[in-house]
């Protein structure tokens, strides 16, 4: 897995390096789409029961474009991503055990961006989600920019992150932030 990141990586940095490099930071809110029933059937023992539990999630994240090919533009991206929480109730014996979980992630993901000198733009890339061990995913975002000057926008996606974690992990979120082009 780490020999097709850095593999990856480097032929992402071999390609010609002109026109726009930018920096975003964004923050975002949004609602992890998981069936918490079915990840209980997966990861618990029989018998229990989820008492409690809250899908919003919420994230920051960074991404640095430094090559761009027509209206293509090539970069990386680090995110952390808080995706949800819940609470079970465990029998064991005659009693039961209650137990609580927070569910987060660190993601590194490489991305091809579509319409790069456009106010509407398109990502895409296969992500590297990092929380108990590495995991394959998926970008998707849906990107407008607001212009306020010649090197600053402003950003508003729309992102769909699609993880095979124990059960099918489908985070939405909107998110805002800021883009330089340097």
């Amino acid at each position: 897995m780490r020999a097709s990141l850095v593999f990856l990586l480097m032929c992402l940095t071999t390609l010609p390096m002109y026109s726009q490099k930018s920096a975003e930071f964004t923050l975002g809110v949004g609602y992890t789409a998981i069936d918490l029933d079915a990840l209980l059937l997966e990861d618990e023992i029989p018998g229990t029961i989820l008492s409690n539990w809250d899908q919003l999630s919420y994230g920051i994240s960074g991404q640095y474009f430094f090559a761009s090919r027509g209206n293509m533009g090539f970069g990386a991206e680090l995110m952390y991503q808080y995706l949800f929480w819940y609470d079970v109730v465990v029998p064991f014996g005659s009693t039961v055990i209650r137990r609580g979980y927070e569910v987060d992630i660190f993601r590194i993901t490489p991305i091809v961006r579509f319409g790069l000198n456009n106010p509407f733009a398109f990502d895409i890339g296969p992500e590297f989600n990092i929380s108990d061990g590495v995991e394959l995913g998926l970008l998707v975002s849906a990107n407008y920019y607001i212009t306020l000057s010649d090197n600053i926008d402003i950003p508003l996606k729309v992102r769909l992150d699609i993880m095979n974690r124990i059960v099918l992990t489908l985070p939405v979120s909107l998110n805002v932030g800021i883009r330089i082009r340097m």
